[in-house]
């Protein structure tokens, strides 16, 4: 049993060999690529993350006077700038391929101070500025193509990193202070399953799995 599996396997890797030599997939060692995604781990954070907790009176210098008002800030809707990311491998053999990507995206969302007249009891609502989130990654990464043929592949990725992740609160009256903070976190990606198609060079991709690429992400590539 032992020496049918092994020559099984051996046979496998002649094929293997003798199809690699004949495409000139093979010629490329580098590729580059520009990817789009949705469900990128700080894009998930953003949106579940509370923007950190100020005071009315901290933002808005002119109204907050005298005690007569208390409020609170909230927040409207979000409006997202999608997950972009930039990569680049360098294929040490016909499996590995070393490299990595930086990954951005955003979100931002309207500010309003919720106003009470302890005096009168009547609250009143207003817009007083705009909350953002910006997230900057940079991802080093491995890339393992299981097959590779002249017009379609099969792969997947891991790659270990760092995310910066800015948030920004910024009032409409330019005389109030403004509130801002920078995080360094540990990323990830890991793409279980990544498929490439079209000419040997030019190519479109969609890969799919977790990270700050995303969950499910697409792209074009250009091998050379």
């Amino acid at each position: 049993m032992r020496r049918k599996i092994f020559s099984f396997l051996a046979a496998a890797a002649i094929v293997t060999t003798a199809s690699a030599q004949s495409s000139s997939y093979y010629d490329t060692r580098h590729e580059v690529g520009i990817t789009i995604g949705s469900g990128a781990t700080t894009e998930i954070f953003s949106d579940l993350a509370d923007f950190t907790e100020i005071i009315v009176s901290t933002l808005i210098t002119t109204t907050a006077t005298g005690g007569s008002f208390t409020g609170n800030v909230s927040y409207g809707d979000e409006s997202y700038i999608p997950t972009i990311s930039a990569e680049y491998y360098y294929h040490v053999s016909k499996l590995v391929g070393l490299g990595g990507f930086v990954a951005f995206n955003g979100m931002d969302r309207d500010m309003y101070a919720n106003w009470k007249n302890n005096s009168t009891g009547a609250t009143t609502k207003e817009k007083i500025g705009k909350a953002s989130r910006r997230n900057l990654s940079i991802v080093p990464t491995a890339k393992f193509d299981w097959l590779c043929k002249k017009n379609f592949g099969v792969y997947s990725k891991l790659g270990l990193g760092v995310s910066f992740m800015y948030e920004s609160q910024d009032a409409d009256d330019k005389s109030s202070k403004d509130y801002s903070d920078t995080d360094a976190v540990f990323n990830f990606q890991l793409s279980l399953l990544g498929m490439e198609f079209g000419a040997p060079r030019f190519r479109g991709f969609v890969e799919l799995g977790m990270g700050e690429q995303g969950i499910l992400l697409a792209g074009l590539k250009y091998k050379f």
